[in-house]
């Protein structure tokens, strides 16, 4: 009698173990990037605007879609570069970091997003400042 509720219970945990994870896939950069690109992917759509700076230089964000789940910045130097990226909508996580170009490819990453649901009391004093022009740095939300 224990041997059978044994086996049962190791035949049921078999079994919900293989169809959890059935559905997993990872999170793969739909084309590969060429070098100077960085490619960040958001768990769910961002509504924007976006506040990036990278080397503490704000960098100008361009939005093409009123909804989107990539930015991709572009004319990275190689070398690694430090980077905060917020929204006054969304909660981004992680919100800062480092990554490192390279010569052989671009780099990719997976942020997290959360909605933000709170209200600004003085929005008038959260608005950023105008972003410094990069020469050769361009930065995409699409």
């Amino acid at each position: 009698m224990k041997v059978t509720r044994y086996l049962f219970a190791l035949g049921t945990t078999t079994l919900v173990a293989l169809l959890g994870c059935k559905g997993a896939r990872p999170i793969v950069p739909p084309k590969s990037l060429p070098s100077g690109t960085v490619q960040m992917h958001f768990t769910r759509k961002i509504t924007g605007p976006i506040d990036l700076t990278i080397n503490g230089v704000r960098v100008p964000v361009e939005q093409k879609k009123k909804k989107a789940r990539h930015l991709t910045v572009s004319g990275l130097s190689e070398g690694v570069h430090v980077y905060y990226i917020a929204s006054h909508q969304e909660v981004i996580g992680p919100d800062y970091g480092e990554f490192e170009v390279g010569p052989d490819g671009g780099v990719f990453q997976v942020h997290f997003v959360r909605k933000l649901k709170a209200a600004l009391r003085n929005p008038s004093s959260q608005v950023s400042p105008t972003p410094d022009a990069v020469p050769g740095l361009i930065a995409v939300l699409d």
